[in-house]
Parts: C-alpha cells; sequence; structure tokens
C-alpha cells in the first residue's frame, strides 16, 4: 500500500505538450489517493487545460512576468506554506520549478529523473524503467515509485461541451457543416516545421478532392494561415488561425475526423482526445514526445531524424497526402 499523502502540490507550469504528457501522472495519482487535496502549479497560459475536481482541487498560478522579482518569490513562498504539503512532485525539473519546491515547504520533494539547472538540489529525482521512454512513460514512473498504479494512460481533461457548441457555430459561420481534416502548421522552432509551400499544396489538392481542411493556430501564427489560403483559395479549405482560445482549440481538435502537424502542443492535445493523427517528426524523435496510447496514429519521419542535419522540406507532401486519402477512405 502507498503511503498516505493528504496535501499534494505538482509542478508543471509550461508548456502545453509538456503539460498534457503530465496529465495520465494525474490520473494515476488521483486514483491512489482519493482523498488527497491536489494542487498543480501552472503558469496562466496554459491553466485552461487542467482539468476541475476530482482530478484537481486547485490551480496555482505562477506569472512568468514577475519571476525575476525577488518580492514575488516571497510571496510564493507565503502562499505555498500556507497549504502544509506533504508531498511535492516536480514533473518539471529546472531552476524555476525547483526553486518553487523548496520554497513549497513540502515534507517531501520529489521529481522525474531528468534533472537540470540545479533542480535536483531540492527535489529527489526519480528514475524508473522507463528512463530512456516516452516521456509520458518517465513521468508516470514518479507515480510508480510512490506506489501509484499506472498502467492505464488516461488523459483528464475538461468539460468542453460548452466549447464545442461554440466551435460548431464557427465552424457554420465558415461554411463548414460536415467533417473536416485539422492542419496545424505551427510549432516553436523553425527546425521542425514542414514548409508553408507542402502545406498549401496538401490543402489544395484535399480541396480538389472536396475534403474540407481547416487551419489551426495562435493569433502570432496567422500569416502561416494567410500563406496556406493563398496557395489553396479554394472554400474547402478554411482559416481559423487566431480565432479559437485554448478550450477552443481542443473542442476544434475534439471534433475534426484527421489532425496534422509536427510535433506542437496541439498535436498532443489531438492525442488525448483520441482524434486520428498523421504526426510529422524529423528533428525531435517520436519515440519521446510522439503520440501515445493512440492507436489511430501514424508518424512519418523525415530523412536522417533526430539529427542535426535534418530536414523537415525533405518528408515529401505526396507522402502526406495519400496517407490522408487512406485514412479518411477507410
Amino acid at each position: 500500500m502507498p503511503k498516505t499523502y493528504k496535501n499534494i502540490l505538482i509542478i508543471k507550469m509550461s508548456s502545453l505538450g509538456d503539460i498534457i504528457h503530465a496529465l495520465p501522472s494525474l490520473y494515476a495519482l488521483r486514483k491512489a489517493y482519493p482523498e488527497a487535496r491536489i494542487t498543480w502549479a501552472v503558469h496562466p497560459a496554459f491553466a485552461g487545460i487542467l482539468p476541475g475536481k476530482p482530478w484537481i482541487d486547485e490551480v496555482y498560478l505562477v506569472d512568468r512576468k514577475r519571476i525575476n522579482q525577488l518580492s514575488y518569490w516571497r510571496e510564493i513562498r507565503k502562499d505555498l506554506h500556507a497549504h502544509h504539503f506533504d508531498l511535492v512532485i516536480d514533473l518539471q525539473m529546472i531552476a524555476k520549478s525547483g526553486l518553487i519546491s523548496f520554497l513549497s515547504g513540502g515534507k517531501k520533494k520529489i521529481g522525474y529523473h531528468d534533472a537540470r539547472e540545479g533542480s535536483f538540489l531540492f527535489s529527489k529525482p526519480i528514475s524508473g524503467s522507463h528512463k530512456h521512454g516516452h516521456i509520458i512513460e518517465q513521468l508516470l514512473d514518479v507515480m510508480r515509485y510512490l506506489g501509484c498504479p499506472a498502467d492505464k494512460i488516461e488523459f483528464p481533461l475538461p468539460d468542453l461541451t460548452k466549447e464545442m457548441e461554440t466551435v460548431t457555430t464557427i465552424l457554420r459561420t465558415n461554411g463548414v457543416k460536415g467533417s473536416y481534416v485539422l492542419l496545424v502548421p505551427g510549432t516553436r522552432g523553425d527546425h521542425k516545421k514542414w514548409p508553408i509551400e507542402y502545406w498549401g499544396e496538401l490543402a489544395r489538392k484535399l480541396a480538389e478532392d472536396k475534403i474540407t481542411t481547416v487551419i489551426a493556430g495562435s493569433k502570432g501564427e496567422m500569416p502561416m494561415g494567410e500563406a496556406i489560403r493563398k496557395l489553396s483559395p479554394s472554400p474547402y479549405t478554411v482559416n481559423l488561425m487566431g480565432q479559437t482560445n485554448l478550450l477552443e482549440l481542443a473542442a476544434l481538435e475534439k471534433m475534426a475526423a484527421l489532425h496534422i502537424s509536427s510535433d506542437t502542443g496541439p498535436l498532443h492535445i489531438a492525442n488525448a482526445v483520441h482524434t486520428p493523427i498523421i504526426a510529422l517528426f524529423g528533428p525531435t524523435l517520436p519515440d519521446r514526445s510522439g503520440p501515445y496510447g493512440n492507436d489511430n496514429s501514424h508518424v512519418l519521419l523525415a530523412e536522417h531524424p533526430g539529427t542535426k542535419g535534418c530536414r523537415m522540406a525533405s518528408l515529401p507532401m505526396e507522402k502526406v497526402y495519400q496517407l490522408v486519402r487512406d485514412m479518411m477512405s477507410g
């Protein structure tokens, strides 16, 4: 039997994909400690993707804009000490998460094995049998250390009913009434981006087949959506870049017939809601951060994956197009 903990702090502040990778750990922890009070420390930009009760009792917001202020760290210490945590789990293990762990006053402090920036000074790194496996399993190894059953991959998410209604209205307003393929061309790091010309050509060819594509992303990525639309001006190509918030994006993912992207946060949302996926990988490897626990996911690799010489342009558009046709016809 695992030791009883009554008041638990999880630290995983960013980014979107990383937080989603930690949700199966939350599932395992809550199943093992149904009566515990669980608090999750997160940056405000990503708080919306976290589920409420019964999974999380409190979301503690860490303001990224104030972390360079000593007075703010004093405020964090005061806030967290008042919670009287008996267990702190650092699933980020970098300097700022380590400092939050230290300032929390928690009785027991642990974290996952990849301790960077001195975070091992504050939380005990936990290594398990999946040390070199997928990041979801690496994080679950921390839960296994605590005695939590962790043989099931589940992603607790907020209820998206309201957002699905909103997204349905947005889609209808833009002429989308049936099934659609969701294109997410953006990602952090230019080296992970599939060329915009390929996205445009893919959308154009699918439009010729009367397959609707919906382009999604943030306001900052809107020029990418406009570039795709310029290459595929068909009414079957719909640009919703910048028109959805985080939970509406999750609803858009859940309602899609198919998701296509490179290694990016929305990919992991699609994986969590079990939408069929085509994931385009190259510089980063799917063995660590690709779709996981989704039986209808397909990974296409650029040439020389995982090396500095890998170029996403080496992954031909025709290969992606043919897989889309196969999946949509199946």
